[in-house]
């Protein structure tokens, strides 16, 4: 009794395991990837922010310091003055005239002045230099229209009631008069002599030596730096106008430490949100006076465009959704087709045995005891495929113990040109059953290819039973060469023409796009006295071999050349992996085959068609390096 045939169990349970133990960790594994780099992009980004942030800092610290460093040392240079010309000094009162008119100037004063000309040649970055006494009067200044008397300045108020060694640094704010950015640097003059405060110097320093240093700095197209305040009030920033916006305050809380950082913030006030920012502080070598900065801070602040900071970020993100997407349909493509390639060999080796179990048991089945009723020696309960094709091979056992008996007690009467005949016939009459049932199906695979291309799985499976169907065709047109001699009809043809069209049928067939022909012709041998349909069999023998030994691609050389004894010669030489040295003395073997499919009648074949065209046939091979045919025949008599 045949048992009922069932589709698709095994090939359901395959795609279903697959995608559990593929897909879930796949995924896990990308989402965990994507978390893990994009927490590492952030902290590197930061980190990156954070010391641009503090060699800034650095630098701008290091700016004013030099330049108190410079203010102190004309202070210095101013007492030294005073102090050689003390004796012949007369006070502005008594004089009763302007100490900023240089006609009027004491004699010290006018050196001073004249000293402070040469001095701001140095740098073109002072606004003006002024010395005042300590009564707040102008001594001596670049600027000839500054006001006589700077004591309602607070750089003079700030240096003369400087504690010892202080420094007084102004924060950056506009000129009227200048309209240019300024700040101040002012040191107080101590007396040589008595250590008293005798006057003040101030360096009026326009803001471009501030910028400078913050300008140059771009991190990709929209990163930049900038020197803010403790109120975030922006001093310098190359992008915005430092009066068109306003670090918000929970930032500059967030901010304003004593150390480095980096942070990510809400808004930057660039309009870009969840942005990476840097942020240092500006540590001053020398101390100020508590008035410095408007007593506020400096930070040096370092920001880029969210879109251009995150463009990494947002790379992996694409890159990890296009890999599990793919992971995801590849997955399931692969499931579904190497679960149909699994269960398709399977169904077909099972409709396969059934006739060869109804053949073996026509001849031998009686009336009384019908060999398909026998008891099957063990029965399976898997649930799926392999359950009926152990169960129809059980039944296929039995018959074939029954039908080997009678076999055996025959064979020794028989020789072994008999037992090919016998084999022949057999393979004769299954090719004949199954030729017409094939043809349908190709047939009907073809219809369902041709038509409109909505499933795309559909379509894969039309592809795969063509392929199928063409190899089994193959196998049986092997079988049927190798049972069924048809003698050649020779004709005088040129070996070149053979081969052409043999290379014309094997492109034809698909596969081989990543080889490369080369042919090697010699135009003036002559004619070959050959069956051409049969000697491009062999060759299309041959070249699907050289095609199949050269997966990862190669070269196929074809070439015609004089050979012994006046022979014609036609070689075929790939590049592939080459043959075994143990297998190569079997290679013409009935039935010897080293692949995994095929019948090892393919190089039998092509043996005895080229022997049976009156030529030889020779091969040599190199593991790993290539193999070369040659088929020789005798020239057509003249």
């Amino acid at each position: 009794m045949r048992a009922a045939r069932r589709t698709g169990g095994l090939q359901r349970k395959f795609f279903v395991a697959l995608l559990i133990v593929g897909i879930v960790p796949g995924m896990v594994a990308l989402w965990a990837t994507y978390r893990s780099s994009t927490a590492s992009l952030k902290e590197a980004i930061g980190e990156g922010f954070q010391e641009i942030a503090r060699s800034t800092s650095i630098r701008v610290a290091g700016a004013v310091d030099e330049e108190i460093d410079r203010a102190s040392r004309l202070a210095m240079s101013v007492a030294n003055q005073q102090a050689q010309h003390r004796p012949n000094q007369t006070s502005r009162s008594q004089t009763g005239t302007s100490p900023s008119h240089p006609d009027h100037q004491p004699q010290a004063n006018r050196l001073t002045a004249g000293y402070l000309e040469e001095w701001t040649r140095e740098s073109r970055h002072y606004l003006r230099v002024t010395i005042a006494d300590q009564q707040g009067l102008v001594v001596a200044s670049t600027d000839p229209h500054l006001q006589a008397s700077q004591a309602d300045q607070t750089w003079w108020r700030e240096a003369i009631h400087a504690p010892a060694g202080a420094a007084y640094v102004s924060n950056v704010a506009l000129d009227p008069v200048a309209k240019d950015a300024i700040f101040h640097v002012a040191v107080p003059i101590i007396d040589k002599s008595g250590g008293t405060v005798t006057g003040a110097v101030d360096l009026v320093i326009r803001r471009n030596l501030l910028t400078q240093l913050i300008l140059p700095i771009q991190i990709g197209n929209t990163g930049h730096a900038m020197l803010l305040d403790t109120q975030g009030t922006p001093l310098i920033c190359p992008v915005l106008p430092p009066t068109a916006h306003l670090i918000p305050a929970n930032l500059m809380n967030r901010l304003a430490l004593d150390h480095p950082l980096w942070l990510v913030a809400d808004d930057d006030a660039h309009g870009g949100r969840d942005a990476i920012v840097g942020a240092s502080p500006v540590r001053f070598s020398h101390p100020l006076t508590s008035s410095s900065l408007e007593g506020t801070r400096w930070y040096a602040f370092v920001r880029q465009a969210p879109e251009e900071t995150y463009a990494p970020i947002y790379s992996l993100l694409l890159s990890v959704g296009v890999i599990g997407f793919g992971l995801v349909i590849a997955l399931s493509m692969f499931g579904f087709v190497v679960g149909y390639r699994i269960v398709k060999p399977l169904t077909a080796l099972q409709r396969e045995a059934e006739g060869l179990r109804l053949t073996l048991v026509t001849p031998h089945a009686t009336s009384t005891a019908p060999s398909a009723t026998l008891p099957l020696p063990q029965e399976y309960r898997t649930g799926d495929e392999i359950e009926d094709l152990a169960t129809t091979f059980s039944a296929m056992r039995t018959v074939l113990e029954e039908n080997l008996r009678t076999i055996r007690s025959q064979q020794h009467e028989l020789i072994r040109q008999e037992k090919l005949a016998s084999v022949g016939q057999l393979l004769a009459a299954l090719a004949h059953d199954l030729r017409n049932p094939l043809g349908v199906i190709r047939s009907s695979a073809q219809v369902v290819l041709e038509g409109p291309q909505e499933d795309a799985i559909r379509h894969e499976m039309a592809r795969y039973i063509i392929d199928e169907v063409d190899k089994l065709s193959q196998r049986l047109h092997d079988f049927l060469r190798y049972a069924r001699q048809k003698p050649p009809d020779l004709v005088d043809c040129a070996a070149e023409d053979v081969i052409r069209a043999a290379l014309k049928q094997w492109a034809a067939q698909g596969g081989h796009e990543h080889i490369r022909v080369e042919h090697r012709f010699d135009g003036t041998l002559p004619l070959i006295r050959i069956d051409p349909e049969q000697i491009k069999e062999a060759l299309m023998n041959v070249l699907i071999n050289a095609r199949e030994a050269m997966t990862e691609g190669g070269t196929l050389t074809l070439a015609t050349h004089s050979g012994e004894g006046g022979t014609i010669e036609i070689t075929v030489t790939d590049t592939g992996s080459g043959i075994a040295p143990d297998h190569l003395a079997r290679i013409f073997e009935p039935f010897f085959t080293t692949k995994n499919y095929g019948t090892g009648l393919g190089l039998t074949n092509v043996k005895r068609l080229v022997e049976d065209n009156g030529g030889s046939l020779a091969v040599t091979s190199k593991q790993g390096a290539g193999t070369t045919f040659t088929l020789r025949f005798h020239p057509a008599a003249s």
